[in-house]
């Protein structure tokens, strides 16, 4: 796609994604990966050294981190501040953007072990971050069909 298509297609994903985080809609996560990901496409498009560019791919990962994709967070920003002529602020942007990634979900791996010690005993967490990731995914409060 090129830039013409993508930039409507992202404004309205954001619009969307903020609206169902205000309604705290089931589908909020998912508005908002779908914007991280024409914000990536649109990354892709531009140079890092573009100040659009930039801003894509701060927002591919910021919008990542609403999404509670901590992972592709992580995985965006290791692609960005890697790419050629990514200046010092928008790395030092995207790598306080992953700490913070990093952070939060540490704290919720904290957090749910703490809430359910049993589970997180005999399961593990990477079982339980599994089932969690597969739960918003869905959508759905409990797993239908």
């Amino acid at each position: 796609m090129d830039l013409e298509s993508l930039y409507p297609l992202v404004t309205e994903s954001i619009r969307r994604a903020e609206i169902l985080e205000d309604l705290r809609a089931p589908g909020a996560c998912a508005a908002h990966l779908d914007v991280s990901l024409i914000e990536e496409q649109i990354a892709e498009l531009l140079p890092a050294s573009d100040a659009e560019g930039a801003v894509a791919r701060k927002g591919a990962v910021r919008a990542a981190l609403a999404a509670t994709d901590f992972a592709r967070a992580q995985t965006l920003t290791a692609r960005f501040t890697a790419e050629q002529g990514v200046g010092a602020e928008l790395k030092a942007e995207l790598t306080n953007l992953a700490q913070e990634a990093a952070r939060v979900m540490t704290e919720r791996e904290r957090s749910i072990a703490a809430c359910y010690p049993r589970v997180s005993a005999r399961y593990g967490i990477d079982e339980i971050r599994r089932l969690v990731k597969a739960l918003i995914q869905q959508a759905t409060p409990f797993p239908i069909g």
